[in-house]
C-alpha cells in the first residue's frame, strides 16, 4: 500500500511540474514569433496561440530547434505553424510555416 501511495505520489509531481499554464522561453519565443508573422492578418485570432514547448530536461539534454503552434481562426478551429529556432551567434532568429489549414482543433 506504501509503494502504491509513494508511486502515486510521484506521479501527481510529475504531472503537475509537466502541465502548467506558464510558457517556457521555447514556447514564448515561439509565439511571439507567431504574432509578428500574422500581426496583420484579419484571419487569425492572436490571442489562441499555443506551442510546444522545450522537451524537460530529464528526458531530452539540448534545446529544441522547432515548436509546432496551434493558431486560432477567426472563424473558429485552428491551423498548425512551424516555427524553426535558427541559432545565429549568440541569437536566436525565427522561420514561421504553415503546416495544415483548418487542423480540426481548438487552441484555447
Amino acid at each position: 500500500m506504501r509503494l502504491l501511495l509513494a508511486l502515486g505520489t510521484v506521479v501527481l509531481v510529475l504531472v503537475a511540474t509537466g502541465c502548467g499554464g506558464v510558457e517556457d522561453p521555447t514556447q514564448q519565443f515561439a509565439r511571439k514569433a507567431i504574432e509578428s508573422h500574422l500581426a496583420r492578418d484579419a484571419h487569425y485570432d492572436l490571442d489562441k496561440i499555443r506551442c510546444t514547448g522545450n522537451p524537460r530536461p530529464w528526458f531530452v539534454e539540448r534545446q529544441a530547434t522547432e515548436s509546432i503552434c496551434a493558431v486560432g481562426r477567426a472563424v473558429g478551429g485552428c491551423d498548425w505553424f512551424r516555427v524553426e529556432l535558427i541559432p545565429v551567434g549568440s541569437q536566436v532568429t525565427s522561420r514561421v510555416e504553415l503546416r495544415s489549414q483548418d487542423a480540426g482543433c481548438s487552441p484555447t
